[in-house]
């Protein structure tokens, strides 16, 4: 969320002309991705909620905005109350039952149908908020869908953050996947589907780059499947970029997304993916059998197998790397970016 954010913002600044200000609850802090100097950040440092609306209330008064956005943080539930005269939009990075999919998907939870009522209850209550902004901005179509297709909801998909001339090679004997450690990606699943084909595939290897909660327990999946030489964990990168030009193949084993982004960055680099079909973004993106595989989720034997097609047939990866790097040109970051500058105009008018 913070690339994106750094990348709309920049060009919204720079390209557009538009006064951009980030507001964050946190204090100081060093950003990860490059902002653009025109970007005024305010730092709130707040220490809970009931100041932090106290607080935004008052910085909203004084900036007097055309146009406010949430990032579905804590403020969704009320800056939607705050009557400063701006517009309000709220950009929901996640899939309408992202909540259930991660109960669903945590290993060993226990009380896992009292989670679920929870995660029911929390949707609904995400549900009835939403109806109260301007608009609600979706990432795929599907999820637009899912939602029910309301009066005060669109979708526009993530812009790609970079560009690259060049493009993977496709020779090295490496797969690659990105995200962060956690339920949600679905690497333990990643990890059962390359350990069907490791043991005839040898010289290939799984890098699994990103930090996060699960880092220990997917440790010890990899050595209980014994495959601690060809499946390693790397910590995340700011360079993917670099990543997936030394790659030849992209895993994309997430339970639930709201978009994923990572999966247009691969395609950007050339590398012909594999993914679950998930709710939402994979199937927007990919084109079944074209660009990558498409495979039902949770479907680790058909995973493996899609896997196991490309590691074999060096003309096929780079026919879908190549059709991928074309199609991926329609999440350009001007093309998105004239999306945001459309519906700018449209809620002002």
């Amino acid at each position: 969320m913070e690339r994106v954010l750094t990348t709309k913002v920049n060009y919204l600044s720079e390209k557009l002309g538009y006064e951009i200000h980030i507001v964050t609850e946190e204090g100081d802090k060093t950003n990860y991705f490059p902002l653009s100097a025109s970007v005024i950040c305010h730092h709130l440092s707040v220490r809970n909620k009931k100041e932090y609306r106290k607080i935004l209330t008052q910085l909203l008064y004084d900036l007097k905005p055309h146009i406010t956005i949430s990032l579905f943080g804590s403020e969704f539930t009320f800056l939607y109350k705050i009557k400063d005269g701006s517009k309000k939009i709220v950009e929901f990075h996640f899939t309408k039952y992202y909540l259930t999919h991660l109960v669903k998907g945590i290993a060993n939870l226990r009380f896992r149908q009292l989670h679920l009522l929870k995660a029911w209850w929390m949707q609904k209550r995400e549900a009835f908020y939403a109806a109260k902004y301007d608009k609600v901005v979706l990432l795929t179509r599907q999820d637009l869908n899912l939602w029910g297709n309301k009066s005060n909801m669109c979708y526009i998909y993530n812009p790609l953050s970079f560009y690259s001339d060049a493009s993977a090679d496709l020779n090295v004997r490496c797969i690659v996947a990105a995200g962060r450690l956690m339920a949600q990606k679905g690497f333990d699943l990643l990890i059962d589907a390359f350990a069907k084909i490791a043991k005839t595939h040898l010289d290939w290897r799984l890098l699994i780059f990103g930090d996060g909660s699960d880092h220990q327990f997917l440790l010890n999946h990899i050595k209980n499947k014994g495959l601690e030489q060809q499946i390693q964990l790397c910590p995340a990168t700011y360079d993917i970029r670099k990543v997936f030009l030394g790659s030849s193949i992209f895993a994309f084993s997430s339970r639930y997304e709201g978009f994923g982004l990572v999966l247009t960055e691969a395609m950007e680099c050339g590398l012909p993916c594999v993914s679950f079909d998930c709710e939402c973004g994979p199937r927007e993106i990919i084109e079944n059998g074209r660009t990558g595989y498409l495979v039902k989720s949770g479907d680790v034997n058909d995973f493996a197998l899609k896997l196991g097609m490309l590691m074999d047939d060096p003309p096929l990866r780079k026919k879908m790397g190549s059709n991928g790097k074309l199609a991926v040109q329609r999440f350009y970051l001007d093309k998105i970016m004239s999306q945001w500058d459309r519906l700018f105009t449209q809620i002002l008018i």
